[in-house]
């Protein structure tokens, strides 16, 4: 892992695939690969670590995620800068957490405003709104999360899983 200094900010990539811009109001942007730790580990984003300290996951979906542990990966697409993100991103890692899905079955895009990556990954995956969540299970796609939940992140990826 090698990390990014730029002043305060320290964040570490598992293979220096994201680039680190400055937004339009001067705050940091990052772009390309990252993971929980790198944002939870960083006062950079100290929404990550209160949103994910902070919340309680459903404990019914939670059981229901971890019975599908073994086959499943989620590509999650997400921008620094998007308040959707800064709701959902922690409190997703939170239930994954919970239900045992480890950080090698899920893959964090952060994306910059134009919501590109640069692998084309955002364009293979028709990526319009952050974040996104992809739920594959087995190789294939079985449904995704889109910018907004109607009642928690995690109560909706196990609907999905249990269809």
């Amino acid at each position: 892992m090698k990390p990014w200094n730029i002043h305060s900010f320290q964040i570490m990539s598992l293979d220096n695939s994201f680039m680190i811009k400055r937004d339009t109001d001067g705050s940091i942007m990052l772009v390309g690969i990252s993971d929980k730790d790198s944002l939870m580990k960083d006062n950079t984003f100290p929404w990550f670590k209160d949103g994910y300290e902070r919340y309680e996951p459903n404990n019914a979906s939670i059981r229901i995620i971890n019975e599908h542990v073994p086959s499943l990966h989620i590509l999650v697409f997400a921008g620094i800068w998007c308040r959707d993100t800064h709701t959902l991103l922690p409190e997703f890692y939170k239930a994954m957490d919970a239900a045992g899905v480890g950080d090698a079955q899920i893959t964090l895009h952060l994306v910059g405003r134009d919501k590109k990556t640069q692998d084309g990954s955002s364009d293979n995956h028709s990526i319009a709104n952050v974040p996104t969540f992809i739920i594959i299970k087995s190789n294939k796609e079985l449904g995704r999360v889109v910018e907004s939940v109607k009642t928690s992140i995690e109560v909706e990826i196990a609907d999905i899983l249990a269809d």
